[in-house]
C-alpha cells in the first residue's frame, strides 16, 4: 500500500466526516493520524523531502478546475483542463517544475470531490461544442495513492454518464487496484515514460519502466484507453538506443489501437528554479546539458538538439503506430515543422485536432459528438 510512500497523515477537523477521510483511516494501516487544522506556518520548516511523506486532508470550496498553467506563445498548448483535487507529489524527481511552483511541501488532499464536479459541469454547460480532456494529473500524481484514496474510483464513476467529455488519470505508479473493471468508455490512463536508467538517477521513489508498462498492459486489458508521455526527453550518452527501447516496450505490449495518444516534451522549466534543483540534487545531471532561456522565460535544450531526438523518437513511434495521435508539448511552431512537416496555426487548432482524432478513432465508444472547428475557435 501506499504506507511506503506516506509516514503521516494530517486530518483537518473540519472534514473528519467525509467519505474520503473515512476511507483514507480505514486504508492507513499502522500510519499515525494527527488531528489538526495546518496552517502555513505549520509547514513553513518542513523541507520538500519530508514534506513529500505527509499527506494533509482538508476542504476547499472550489476553485480547482483550471486551464493547464502551459506557457505563452509562440509555444502551442492543448487546451486540457487541470482538475487541481491534489497538491504535491510523494515521487521525487530530479527535474519536477513543482519543487518550485507549489508553496506547501505537504501532499494537500481536498476531501470533497463535490464542488469539483459542479465546476466541471458549469464548464461542460458553457461551451456545450466542444469536447473536453479532464485530468488530475497536473499537480499531482493520479494514482500514486489511490489504494489508500480511491479518488479514481470517485471520478471515473462522475465521468462515466457525462457526453463529450474525458477523464485522464495521468501516473508514474503502478496503484490501479481501485480501477472499475470494465473500464468506463471515457477514461484514459496514462503514464509518464523514459529510460529505466533515468527512471532510477532521477525518478526518485517511483515504479520502473517494466512496472509502469505492465500495469498499462492490464488496463488495457480491462477494457482503458492508454495513453503516453515522453516527458521530459532528456539528452543523455546513448540517449538515441535507450528511447529506442522504451518505444520497443510499449508496442511490444500495448496494441496501438488502444493508444489514445503519445505527447513529446523535453526538459524545460522556469530559469530561477535551477538553484532549486541544484541544491536539492547537487548530483543530478539533468542540468549537464546545452540549455538557452527560452522566449516564455524557460530553459531549454537548444533547439537543433531537440529536433534532432524528437526526430527519432516521433519516427519511431510513427513505424509502429501511424494512426495513434502525437503532439508536443509546449513547443514551438518552428519544432513541429522540423519534426512533422506543419504545425497548428494556434491553440484553439491543437485543441480541435485532438477532438478530431479521438472521435474519428473512438467516437462511438466515448460518446462524443463529431467536433467543429467553428465551435473551437470561438471558445
Amino acid at each position: 500500500m501506499s504506507g511506503h510512500l506516506i509516514q503521516k497523515i494530517v486530518i483537518d477537523p473540519a472534514v473528519e466526516e467525509t467519505p474520503l477521510v473515512r476511507r483514507i483511516l480505514a486504508e492507513k494501516g499502522n500510519l499515525p493520524v494527527e488531528s489538526r487544522a495546518w496552517t502555513s506556518t505549520d509547514w513553513a520548516d518542513i523541507p520538500l523531502h519530508l514534506g513529500k511523506r505527509i499527506l494533509y486532508v482538508t476542504g476547499r470550496p472550489g476553485g480547482l478546475v483550471k486551464p493547464c498553467p502551459a506557457t505563452n506563445p509562440p509555444y502551442l498548448c492543448c487546451r486540457y483542463i487541470t482538475i487541481h483535487a491534489m497538491t504535491q507529489c510523494p515521487f521525487d524527481c530530479t527535474y519536477c517544475v513543482l519543487q518550485g511552483y507549489l508553496e506547501r511541501p505537504v501532499i494537500t488532499l481536498f476531501a470533497d470531490p463535490k464542488p469539483i464536479f459542479k465546476e466541471i459541469d458549469a464548464l461542460r454547460r458553457a461551451k456545450p461544442g466542444r469536447f473536453f480532456r479532464f485530468g488530475t494529473g497536473e499537480l499531482a500524481d493520479s494514482l500514486a495513492l489511490d489504494d489508500m484514496t480511491g479518488l479514481s474510483e470517485d471520478y471515473l464513476r462522475f465521468f462515466r454518464n457525462r457526453r463529450n467529455a474525458l477523464i485522464e488519470l495521468k501516473t508514474k505508479s503502478v496503484r490501479i487496484e481501485n480501477l472499475p473493471d470494465p473500464a468506463p468508455r471515457n477514461a484514459v490512463i496514462s503514464w509518464s515514460v523514459n529510460p529505466q536508467s533515468v527512471i532510477a538517477r532521477e525518478e526518485l521513489r517511483a515504479p520502473s519502466l517494466a512496472d509502469r508498462l505492465d500495469a498499462a498492459k492490464r488496463c488495457r486489458d480491462a477494457g482503458y484507453l492508454i495513453g503516453f508521455h515522453f516527458d521530459p526527453v532528456l539528452l543523455m550518452e546513448d540517449g538515441e538506443a535507450r528511447y529506442r527501447e522504451v518505444v520497443r516496450q510499449i508496442f511490444s505490449r500495448i496494441d496501438p489501437g488502444r493508444i489514445a495518444w503519445i505527447s513529446l516534451g523535453s526538459l524545460r522549466f522556469p530559469a530561477e528554479y535551477r538553484k532549486i534543483m541544484q541544491k536539492r540534487f547537487p548530483h543530478a545531471r539533468i542540468l549537464d546539458g546545452e540549455m538557452i532561456r527560452g522566449l516564455d522565460g524557460k530553459m531549454r535544450y537548444l533547439r537543433p538538439l531537440r529536433v534532432e531526438m524528437y526526430r527519432k523518437i516521433y519516427g519511431w513511434i510513427r513505424d509502429a503506430a501511424p494512426d495513434v495521435f502525437v503532439y508536443f508539448c509546449m513547443e514551438s511552431p518552428a519544432v513541429w515543422n522540423a519534426v512533422t512537416g506543419g504545425h497548428p496555426e494556434s491553440n484553439a487548432e491543437l485543441d480541435f485536432r485532438f477532438a478530431r482524432s479521438l472521435w474519428e478513432r473512438f467516437g462511438r465508444e466515448i460518446r462524443m459528438d463529431e467536433p467543429r472547428r467553428d465551435a473551437y475557435r470561438a471558445s
